[in-house]
């Protein structure tokens, strides 16, 4: 059998992919409210600066965290400064063990009550506490779960913490104690990092040091956001990670130049390893990091025992060794993308060896081809991970990472002299960063020039978990047929790809659909007409920043919407329009594009500032305004959009007052988003909506299937007389958590509770999708899946 080892990992990694999906596997709660004050104490793991804010701050990882009871802090703070005195008395060999004894042994009786188990947490620091790494501290701040994903396609911190074994932050934390004793090696290493992280901010331009520090030293919380962008968008963000490409540099340079100067084998394996160990755990120990050391190790021993080193049989053990200390990292996309591009190299001789044009050394033209050939197979490997995560997938990436990679270690090279020419002379250091600026420089045009061309983006949106599974099906059998013999087989191989690719991008027909996303205290109303239209209601939050960054468009991705058809802003509040205005802002970073913007149609005089800034976004993007009055439609496939509010030129001073209200139709599905109506505004629309029923025809509605309710839920809209003829049958009500204003109020609820009606709460339900199929109406909340 060959590559037993493949096979046994694949059946394990198989069951556990099953157990994850199958078996749950909830977080203990922590039971610390959001915003109280907290006191914990555990061992120093890690740290890093972090921009927090508009401030640089030191973050630490504390590991095996006790979270204490208010009356333990002085106890604990006590023993930490006793087990420092005993140990500056020789008294206690090592204090830091006997301190990790008590509290393993006095855990229940420290841990506050309400306060779970916590493996780790992450301390956001003041001042100029820095503790040193491998020390237990003793810190008080206040607590901020990481927050789970309310709407699709939108990032799970408390996922992807928990992942990484931490499970809260404290923020703004104070340094009540610290023990002396600590790891003098992984302090050094962290210091020396430090160093070596201010000699590049030294020798190179700000934007440049960012860069450099990202692909050098792991600091990827400073980089710099416009490059972090840039490069994601082109997909070429894998150079910022330390990953294989650094550790075959770095250690198989060493390694070879020990080889050259006839260092002993077993010397020179155990010093090659030992530089990689030291790498590793100075830049982070990443999952990257932790593969490519593991299979450089066995490389090595497979030198050192005469055996033949099988890259497939390596990436298998290292993902072994990793998912038994954490089996949740095969959910992690840094896991999967890892080990998905390593697994197309292992599978890449079994391919090209049957294709003659791209295998073997021939002529540049050739050279060119065969590179061209292993991108699109470490491309076609990883395009799931892609539309998993990001849900869209760059195609000139192929071609673009032909520029890049082949430049990396270069430019890895040259981080390494500068940061060497620094340490002893400064100038020789930044005479030395000229040619990797002009290689960054480089990379910058090429991935601006690329954002530029058509068809930059492929917008497919978030796959299947079938479809993944067929996907890889095709792709294997793909590999299989690859091996084959005969012209024919080379046919099907083609057919084998060209058919996993357009089924991993093939969506079912969309059906109506209308989703109310979460975000906070605002409105963001998503609506499909079932015929690929598409078109968003408001989009803004009081409480929330950068909506359409965290938000809105990953949500907008995750459906597979490349353009919307139209942006209706009901009126002109920060609540409706701040995500709206970064959409606008950054609609080619964004990737979504807008067809129409709709204003409503008030007076000169009750147009604000921010109104007038919406129209002149719109005109710098490109994108055409329509100002809606009442009686203005919109016919989108089977939906018509009747404009119910304001009149022509309205004037009132009350923004609320302003909004539009929309009547939508879609057969006998009957929908009215009413924005912050209120006051005059609501008795206007229920006098209009007197006179007129569905779609314009006189004769009042007898019911609507969907309202979304007006102002958040607050007591001053939604009035009995408007309720009376609207009749609801389920309400949507968009509000923040805890917000300020106590939407929705009790008296909103209490009408609508009278009336029979369904009530549905983004704050309680996170996202909220109504679909529409065959007349049948289907009701979705995010947090209840």
């Amino acid at each position: 059998m060959r590559r037993p080892l493949c096979l046994i990992g694949l059946a394990f990694v198989t069951a556990l992919l099953l157990g994850i999906h199958l078996l749950p596997h909830d977080p203990p709660d922590c039971g610390i409210p959001d915003g109280k004050t907290a006191v914990a104490v555990g061992r120093v793991g890690w740290k890093e600066r972090r921009i927090s804010g508009s401030e640089e701050v030191l973050v630490v990882t504390l590991e095996q965290v006790i979270i204490l009871k208010p009356d333990q802090r002085s106890v604990l703070k006590q023993i930490i400064a006793d087990s420092d005195t005993a140990n500056s008395n020789s008294i206690a060999a090592d204090s830091v063990e006997k301190t990790e004894t008590f509290l393993k042994k006095n855990k229940e009786s420290l841990r506050r009550e309400d306060a779970g188990e916590i493996t780790g947490i992450l301390c956001y620091l003041g001042g100029a506490d820095n503790p040193a790494m491998g020390s237990i501290v003793l810190v008080e701040g206040t607590f901020r779960p990481f927050a789970h994903a309310t709407n699709p396609g939108e990032f799970d911190a408390a996922d992807y913490y928990r992942v990484m074994g931490q499970q809260g932050r404290l923020m703004r934390a104070l340094c009540l104690a610290e023990s002396k004793n600590f790891s003098a090696f992984q302090e050094a290493l962290y210091r020396c990092r430090e160093y070596l992280s201010l000699l590049l901010t030294a020798c190179y331009p700000e934007k440049e040091a960012s860069v450099m520090g990202a692909m050098l030293l792991g600091e990827k919380a400073m980089l710099d956001e416009g490059i972090k962008s840039l490069y994601q968008q082109n997909g070429i963000i894998h150079i910022l990670s330390i990953s294989g490409l650094h550790i075959s540099i770095l250690g198989m340079g060493f390694h070879k130049l020990l080889k050259r100067i006839h260092v002993p084998k077993l010397v020179n394996i155990i010093f090659s390893a030992a530089l990689m160990y030291c790498y590793g755990i100075m830049t982070g120990m990443g999952i990257s990091i932790v593969r490519a050391f593991v299979m450089f190790g066995m490389k090595l021993c497979a030198d050192l025992c005469g055996r033949t080193y099988d890259l497939l049989t390596a990436m298998m053990t290292a993902a072994f060794l990793v998912l038994v200390r954490q089996p949740l990292y095969l959910t992690h996309s840094g896991f999967q993308f890892s080990f998905g591009a390593v697994c197309g190299i292992g599978f890449l001789p079994s391919v090209s060896r049957h294709f003659p044009e791209v295998s073997g050394c021939f002529p540049m033209g050739n050279r060119f081809l065969k590179a061209l050939f292993t991108g699109g197979w470490i491309s076609l490997c990883t395009l799931p991970v892609y539309l998993c995560f990001y849900y869209e997938f760059p195609p000139y990436s192929v071609l673009l990472n032909l520029i890049v990679i082949p430049c990396m270690g270069a430019l890895f090279l040259s981080g390494i002299v500068v940061m060497g020419a620094a340490a002893c002379l400064l100038p020789l250091g930044c005479l030395a960063a000229v040619p990797g600026v002009w290689i960054l420089t480089f990379y910058e045009k090429c991935a601006s020039f690329v954002l530029r061309l058509p068809g930059q983006r492929w917008a497919a949106g978030h796959p299947g978990d079938w479809q993944v599974a067929a996907y890889l099906a095709l792709l294997a059998a793909a590999v299989f047929l690859a091996g084959k013999a005969g012209k024919r087989s080379k046919g099907y191989f083609w057919c084998a790809v060209f058919g996993a690719v357009v089924l991993l991008g093939f969506r079912l027909p969309e059906d109506f659909e209308i989703t109310v996303l979460d975000i906070g205290q605002g409105d963001c109303i998503y609506l499909a007409d079932g015929a690929g239209g598409h078109y968003l209601i408001d989009g803004g939050s009081s409480d929330r920043k950068e909506v359409e960054t965290y938000q809105i468009t990953p949500f907008l991705k995750y459906r597979g919407v490349a353009r919307l058809d139209g942006v209706f802003v009901t009126h002109p509040d920060e609540d409706h329009i701040s995500g709206i205005r970064g959409l606008l802002q950054r609609y080619r970073e964004a990737g979504i594009e807008i067809g129409c913007l709709f204003l409503p149609d008030v007076a000169q005089e009750c147009r604000d500032a921010a109104y007038h800034g919406l129209e002149e976004q719109a005109g710098e993007a490109g994108v055409p305004v329509r100002y809606l009055h009442a009686g203005d439609r919109l016919e989108s496939g089977n939906v018509m959009l009747t404009c119910m509010h304001p009149e022509k030129n309205y004037v009132n001073q009350d923004a609320n007052a302003c909004s539009t209200v929309l009547y939508l139709t879609y057969g006998s599905f009957l929908a009215l988003f009413t924005g912050d109506l209120e006051g005059e505004g609501e008795a206007l629309v229920t006098e209009r909506l007197s006179y007129m029923g569905g779609g314009g025809e006189t004769g009042r509605p007898s019911s609507i299937t969907l309202l979304k309710t007006a102002h958040h839920g607050s007591k001053n809209a939604t009035k009995e007389p408007f309720l009376e003829l609207v009749n609801p049958q389920m309400a949507l009500i968009s509000a923040g958590r805890d917000n300020s204003y106590g939407h929705p109020h009790k008296e909103t609820l209490e009408r609508l509770a009278d009336r029979e009606c369904r009530i549905y709460q983004t704050p309680e339900s996170g996202a909220v999708t109504v679909r529409v199929k065959g007349g049948a109406v289907r009701v979705e909340t995010f947090l209840g899946r």
